[in-house]
């Protein structure tokens, strides 16, 4: 049950995150934003606010919002349709009322001829109490009405399309942004609370029935050399013990001035990984001194985004090359399934893991999201600076296709990894 509210917890979180990004910046820039929803599938719980639905969704696999542009907009009006139009004192239709359920006065009966919410906005109807054609302009502010529920018809000025390409691009590029905030966000927070460990080869924690408890060593100790190797750095002294193999280590150590040696034979230390391999290094059994600081975390949380980011980011191009290579292979990927079971085996660790997998995740999401792959915000964007350079936009009919394509192959991948995982961590 805790791995499963983790990963709900973690997954709604970076979905939020992300979407939000996309909705403040599409709002700021005049973008109507129709929807925001958390999840997939069918509606749990719905709430209005400034021509904006927010939902909750069942499947918690996702998330999205909706912009309002021209090939979104669902038009409900049919040739003899007959509804109920309410008009404001300059003859433009404020309101299209589909059915009985409203409280609305002084409207008018009309059957609809014809109707144009993309382009024309306007609707030309037959007035049914003295059967004369007339056609209507819709006001900048209209709404359809339906179920007592009122939802805005989008004005061309509040569509995505049109907005200045700078506009556009700052919009699609707010959701990875908002992910990498959100790293910095929690590995700041983890580095005020932990603070970070040193580079300093300074003993911090000497962990119970190792060698370095029974060797003596103690926190505090600063280690000067192993085996007569002088230690530069923290990482240089694994680097060393690793270099040594199995053998006893003669280690020099200093405290408050004083030097001491130290005998102590390093033991194999395995790891399982979250895809079932296994990886041994050997340990004496410490961990550094952390360093702690008023400012300096917001510092390290900054290098550590980033260096996380350049990491994936390589991983990736890695990833990519491997495919032309034909080494490629779907453990290298995880899909929903295999991010719930490491979420599960990462909550069973603590709260503390727990944010640091998030933080890690969320670096994953940006990066991921800004791939030049149709479906993604990254093929959205590339789009978007085709129209910038080119000074006009890529063909409609062209840019559907390539979206369709796009979307066909996420799709594909996500089934391919989706099985992968079920076979890795289930059968």
């Amino acid at each position: 049950m805790i791995g499963i509210l983790a990963f709900i917890v973690v997954f709604g979180v970076l979905v939020t995150v992300h979407e939000l990004g996309h909705m403040i910046v599409a709002k700021r820039s005049g973008i109507m934003c129709p929807e925001f929803a958390i999840g997939m599938g069918p509606k749990l719980f719905s709430y209005k606010y400034n021509d904006t639905q927010y939902t909750l969704r069942l499947l918690p696999i996702g998330g999205y919002v909706r912009m309002a542009a021209e090939e979104m907009e669902v038009n409900p009006l049919n040739s003899g349709m007959r509804i109920q139009l309410k008009v404001n004192d300059r003859n433009e239709i404020t309101h299209i009322i589909l059915d009985d359920k409203h409280n609305f006065t002084h409207i008018e009966e009309v059957e609809v001829i014809e109707s144009d919410i993309k382009d024309e906005m306007t609707v030309k109807v037959l007035r049914l109490h003295d059967n004369e054609e007339i056609s209507y302009s819709i006001a900048h502010e209209a709404y359809f009405v339906q179920n007592s529920e009122l939802e805005r018809i989008a004005p061309r000025s509040a569509r995505f399309e049109s907005k200045s390409v700078f506009a556009r691009f700052m919009t699609l590029f707010a959701g990875p942004a908002m992910n990498f905030v959100l790293a910095f966000v929690l590995f700041t927070l983890l580095f005020y609370i932990n603070g970070k460990p040193s580079e300093e080869p300074v003993v911090g924690v000497v962990a119970d029935d190792t060698p370095a408890e029974e060797a003596g060593l103690e926190e505090g100790d600063r280690l000067l050399s192993i085996n007569g190797t002088g230690v530069d750095s923290w990482d240089h002294m694994s680097q060393i013990i690793q270099n040594e193999g199995e053998s006893e280590l003669d280690i020099v150590v200093q405290n408050d001035g004083e030097e001491r040696v130290l005998e102590m034979t390093p033991v194999v230390d395995t790891t399982e990984l979250p895809d079932g391999e296994t990886m041994e290094r050997l340990i004496i059994g410490i961990g550094a001194a952390n360093e702690h600081g008023a400012v300096s975390p917001l510092w390290w949380g900054v290098q550590e985004t980033y260096e996380m980011g350049t990491m994936i980011f390589h991983l990736v191009v890695d990833m990519f090359i491997s495919i032309f290579e034909g080494t490629f292979s779907f453990d290298m990927l995880n899909g929903p399934v295999g991010i719930y079971k490491v979420t599960e085996d990462v909550a069973a660790q603590g709260l503390m893991t727990l944010i640091n997998f998030t933080a890690i995740l969320s670096v994953n999401l940006g990066i991921m999201n800004l791939l030049p792959i149709p479906a993604l915000d990254g093929g959205r964007i590339l789009f978007v600076l085709y129209e910038g350079i080119f000074r006009k936009p890529l063909n409609k009919k062209v840019e559907i296709n390539i979206q369709l394509i796009g979307v066909l192959f996420v799709l594909m991948v996500m089934i391919l990894v989706t099985w992968n995982d079920i076979k890795t961590f289930f059968l």
